[in-house]
């Protein structure tokens, strides 16, 4: 059921008031502890050594209640199926730091682009404050958008991020509505992240619903998913197993752990070590309904997420990305031609340094280490039984916002049936400004049979993520 709306009016308050989510220390965490980085291995800081507003990023985003498992469903596949609610959110900080205007107007610029090649898609876009509400509103007016399929909802907190991927987990509930699961992630660049998921519940009634989910701690972005199995990066298997022993601390959560344990497996959990080995698998089996790939297991993942580095093409196929692979075409670049990428990817990213950006974008990823983690992540894919394609892949430097990261992997994809009995099968691919990245990678999906709708996403993937970060498909068909 998508939200109708009874007047030419685009912003949406909730149907009733929405409580502010609380925000205390994850469960187990000291409470001043907070994570401020994208990266899924920096250690959790003092909230007493960050900048003001801050101290709220650290929370649990599950009630301390709530049923550790069987409150899951089947998790919606990247691969397959047509996008009928499409999740956006127009945030206004990334951490510490106010969202740079160029982001801004650079989210607004994709949005335009979904709004018009999306054009059954219904669309419901959280701002956190009145300048992202009027401007949401402007664009679906100069658009020429049906007014009826952009429902904008003002957030219910102040602070809030463009990153809309790692707050929550869709699923289908068995009676086949949305249900949102709310997780622990493993960073909040926004403090009123958390509110995104019950916000949404309540704009869509009984068609949307969410839920906590204790017992994991997964970023949106560490899973992907086909009509067949899950993929989750293995950061996420260590950081649940952590979060189910943090929990195990109260020996009712411990007698509940042990029992799904012993139901899922099969086996008694008298032997701890072997228990707690087998658990995150076994859970992330459980709540999101299909059997289970882990990625990177004897290796570091490639990316932070695993989004950033690898794409299901239907059942049987991956796109794996491949540093060497971008390396060896900018190399080849004439010195007329680097320059001529380097101005159109500053102008792209909102970057004015002058700098060699396609220098820096090498040496942050030409090492040997580096490359090797992204071969094991595609020969572990092969050796599943998956065809693989390499995808050019930069992913740029950490924390600096100095360059764009040009992952060609981070896209949204629908490929569904069309009216006419042919199929329909599109990506909505990130594009950085460097010609010859993007149109290799461009040509890889097009060589897969899919229409190519660009999305200019420099401003976007300096701070890094792409288009599968900052969007959510909580309504599909498939």
């Amino acid at each position: 059921m998508l939200i109708q709306s009874h007047t030419p009016i685009r912003s949406l308050a909730p149907a009733r008031p929405l409580a502010q989510a609380p925000a205390p220390a994850a469960e187990g965490l000291p409470a001043d502890t907070a994570q401020i980085s994208r990266d899924t291995r920096t250690t959790r800081y003092s909230a007493a050594s960050l900048k003001s507003g801050q101290e709220q990023v650290a929370f649990k985003a599950a009630e301390p209640a709530a049923p550790l498992f069987g409150v899951g469903g089947l998790i919606f596949p990247d691969s397959t199926g047509k996008i009928k609610e499409m999740a956006l959110q127009l945030g206004n900080v990334e951490f510490d730091k106010p969202l740079p205007e160029e982001t801004h107007n650079g989210l607004l610029g994709v949005w335009n682009q979904l709004f018009t090649h999306m054009p059954e898609t219904h669309f419901t876009v959280v701002c956190a404050d009145q300048r992202g509400i009027d401007d949401v509103n402007q664009l679906v007016q100069d658009s020429g958008t049906d007014p009826g399929r952009v429902s904008v909802v003002p957030a219910q907190a102040d602070k809030m991020s463009i990153w809309i991927r790692d707050s929550m987990l869709p699923v289908r509930a068995e009676d086949g509505h949305t249900k949102l699961l709310i997780q622990d992630r493993t960073y909040w660049p926004g403090a009123g992240d958390n509110t995104i998921a019950p916000t949404l519940a309540q704009v869509h009634g009984e068609s949307i619903t969410s839920q906590a989910h204790p017992a994991l701690r997964i970023d949106g972005g560490n899973v992907l998913s086909n009509s067949k199995q899950i993929f989750v990066g293995s950061d996420s298997i260590r950081h649940t197993r952590a979060r189910l022993q943090e929990l195990a601390q109260d020996p009712a959560r411990a007698q509940e752990i042990e029992e799904f344990y012993t139901k899922a497996s099969g086996q008694p959990a008298d032997d701890k070590d072997k228990m707690w080995e087998e658990l995150p698998q076994l859970v992330f089996e459980s709540e999101f309904g299909r059997p289970v790939l882990v990625l990177a297991r004897d290796h570091d993942q490639p990316a932070f997420h695993i989004d950033m580095c690898a794409t299901p093409i239907g059942d049987k196929k991956f796109l794996v990305g491949d540093p060497s692979l971008a390396i060896r075409a900018l190399k080849a670049l004439s010195p007329e031609e680097r320059a001529a990428s380097n101005r159109e990817m500053a102008l792209n990213a909102g970057i004015t340094s002058g700098e060699d950006l396609i220098g820096k974008l090498i040496a942050a990823e030409d090492n040997a280490q580096n490359q090797a983690n992204y071969d094991a992540l595609a020969a572990e894919l092969k050796e599943a039984g998956y065809e693989i394609e390499r995808m050019p892949a930069m992913m740029g430097l950490r924390t600096t916002w100095s360059v764009p990261y040009l992952t060609y992997n981070n896209c949204i994809m629908e490929r569904y049936p069309a009216a006419d009995g042919t199929e329909t099968k599109k990506v909505y691919l990130p594009q950085y400004g460097c010609e010859v990245l993007d149109k290799m990678a461009e040509n890889i999906y097009k060589g897969n049979d899919y229409e190519v709708i660009p999305l200019q996403m420099g401003s976007i993937s300096k701070l890094e993520g792409a288009i599968r970060c900052s969007s959510y498909a909580i309504e599909r068909d498939f």
